[in-house]
């Protein structure tokens, strides 16, 4: 066989197999783009809804969907660090503080996350550029209220329950102040 022989058989046998490496390295790089685009998407759709669970995963998919992006990944860090600040007994002065902080640090969670995504958003249109309808921030706060008023209804339940069992109103106001009373998680609603 002469060398051209080689080459032809050589050819044959590589190209296919270098074709389809191409192939599966160009699909697995559009699948990672399409990923993050997906949680940005998400997370601009729900971030003046911090109650939405799609907010809730958008947040949680950064570190998933971004892992080769430090930037991305500290701007994530300093937003949870700003999220995370438990507001109980702080005045409402202090409150509304620690809600611009978490507003401006969302931003720039957004700001990186466009850039790594390959989108040439501005940090100032990702800052105003947050809409939501009247309606539905009344619904929002409607189905909060409501949550509110089941976990009520169902304390009330509860002590209605123990006092026909034939406890006293004494002995159970007395064990609820022994009992240790578990608090939902508080997060600092988004700046207006």
């Amino acid at each position: 066989m002469t060398s051209s022989d080689w080459i032809t058989i050589a050819a044959i046998v590589i190209g296919p197999i270098v074709a389809v490496g191409i192939t599966l390295w160009i699909e697995g790089r559009r699948k990672r783009q399409d990923a993050k685009l997906i949680t940005l998407r998400l997370l601009l759709s729900s971030r003046d809804f911090p109650s939405d669970p799609s907010y809730q995963v958008a947040i949680k998919l950064v570190p998933v969907e971004f892992n080769d992006c430090p930037s991305v990944l500290s701007a994530h860090r300093e937003f949870l660090e700003a999220a995370n600040v438990d507001t109980e007994n702080m005045s409402d002065e202090q409150v509304r503080k620690v809600g611009e902080n978490t507003s401006v640090k969302l931003t720039r969670l957004l700001f990186e996350m466009s850039k790594a995504a390959g989108l040439s958003l501005r940090e100032t249109d990702i800052q105003t550029g947050g809409f939501g309808s009247r309606g539905f921030y009344y619904r929002d706060n409607l189905l909060q209220d409501s949550q509110k008023a089941m976990r009520d209804v169902a304390n009330i339940l509860w002590m209605q329950t123990r006092l026909l069992g034939g406890e006293t109103w004494e002995q159970i106001t007395q064990q609820e102040s022994t009992e240790p009373v578990e608090q939902p998680e508080k997060v600092a609603p988004p700046a207006k």
